[in-house]
């Protein structure tokens, strides 16, 4: 069976932190990153989103019992404490709560700001949409469908070209920027291969994923990562092209650079992509670079197992927490003490008390899955019964 706990949870975390890890040593190695190349990267963010996504503990998966000093931690955790004669719960349980509700708070403040930030911006922008040469850039760019969903704007509040908008894309430009006809169609291409590629999807499900493990910093560092290569992937399209289209980008690039940089990027974190941000622009110039320098098969093939035989692993074991130390012996699937006398009672919660009378022990669990051949009651006095009429 399928379970969602804290040790799966526990795993998840462990697991995608040390894949984040191991990612932003690439990052942090441009010499690295330009042998592996962007894509590859990608795959590895990819495959770290998905153990995101799936903070599951699997049938097959085989338990590994932590020691002592870690188990009596998450025993805090997971045992449930009388609160009072009808109410019974963990700290787990009250974390769970806590994140369920913050992370509604943080979505909500995800759509909110989405929305406020574009009706700012309309209400602090110029449409130009039907004028020149933006609508001719725009036609050359793209298809009549694609452009029927595609309007542009010039407008102070933003310091960079940058695009908005799920379904309905909104390309902001720059207003006080002095830029060549050259400059908007290099902006619109870049702006309309992130609209045409659904990046603006991705990014948006990305800072929900943020939003939702809010109390995991490593997140907040994967967003970042894949919106730098969200952002290389746009650059490698155009500057294929050729040395007169790479010129042409990188001169439009340095370009918008000019703003003024109390403006940088304001709204970008929760409207769109923007065309650059100066913090990556060093090693997106890296990369345009060496676009052309021999990948490391070796040591891209060495990545790509190191980085698949974590996440697989991650799924094969899972890690439990045990308060009966030297009484438990391990199986391969599961572990069960050898006491004869334990039992179980079940809760009107659908949980589990277990019971080591000769141990002096008591413990609750969601699942009896850890022990299959237990012995349950329905309740205290049917075991009390039993005692007395064996």
């Amino acid at each position: 069976m399928i379970h969602f706990s804290l040790s799966s949870v526990l795993m998840t975390v462990l697991v995608s932190n040390l894949l984040l890890v191991l990612i932003s040593l690439l990052f942090r190695n441009e010499d690295v990153l330009a042998k592996i190349g962007f894509r590859l990267t990608a795959i590895f963010c990819i495959i770290t989103l998905i153990r995101l996504v799936l903070p599951l503990e699997l049938p097959f998966a085989k338990t590994v019992i932590l020691p002592k000093v870690l188990s009596d931690v998450l025993f805090i955790f997971r045992h449930r404490y009388n609160v009072c004669s009808w109410l019974r719960i963990s700290v787990w349980d009250i974390f769970r709560l806590v994140w369920l509700v913050e992370s509604i708070r943080r979505l909500t403040i995800l759509f909110y700001s989405h929305r406020k930030a574009n009706v700012l911006v309309r209400g602090n922008s110029r449409d130009v949409t039907d004028e020149e040469p933006y609508v001719s850039i725009l036609m050359g760019l793209c298809t009549e469908k694609q452009r029927k969903r595609i309007r542009m704007r010039t407008t102070k509040f933003v310091n960079v070209p940058m695009i908005t908008g799920l379904r309905n894309a909104l390309i902001l430009l720059p207003a006080d920027i002095d830029s060549s006809n050259e400059d908007v169609m290099f902006a619109l291409r870049h702006e309309v291969y992130h609209y045409v590629h659904h990046d603006l999807w991705l990014k948006f499900a990305v800072n929900c994923l943020v939003a939702i493990y809010w109390w995991n910093p490593f997140t907040h560092l994967l967003r970042k990562q894949i919106g730098i290569l969200l952002e290389m992937r746009v650059d490698d399209s155009i500057v294929s092209e050729g040395e007169e289209s790479t010129i042409g980008y990188l001169s439009s690039m340095l370009r918008y650079m000019g703003g003024d940089p109390e403006r940088d990027d304001v709204s970008a974190q929760y409207m769109g992509m923007a065309l650059k941000k100066k913090s990556n622009l060093l090693r997106r110039l890296h990369m345009i670079q060496n676009r052309e320098q021999k990948r490391s098969h070796i040591l891209s093939v060495l990545m790509l197992l190191i980085i698949s035989s974590i996440y697989i692993g991650s799924y094969l074991f899972i890690l439990e927490n045990s308060t009966f130390e030297q009484k438990i012996t391990e199986s391969d699937r599961y572990t069960t003490p050898r006491d004869d006398d334990i039992f179980a009672i079940q809760n009107d919660d659908n949980t589990y008390t277990i019971y080591l009378p000769s141990l002096g022990i008591n413990e609750v669990v969601d699942s009896l899955e850890l022990y299959p051949k237990i012995k349950v009651y329905s309740n205290k006095e049917e075991y009390n019964e039993t005692i007395q009429n064996p």
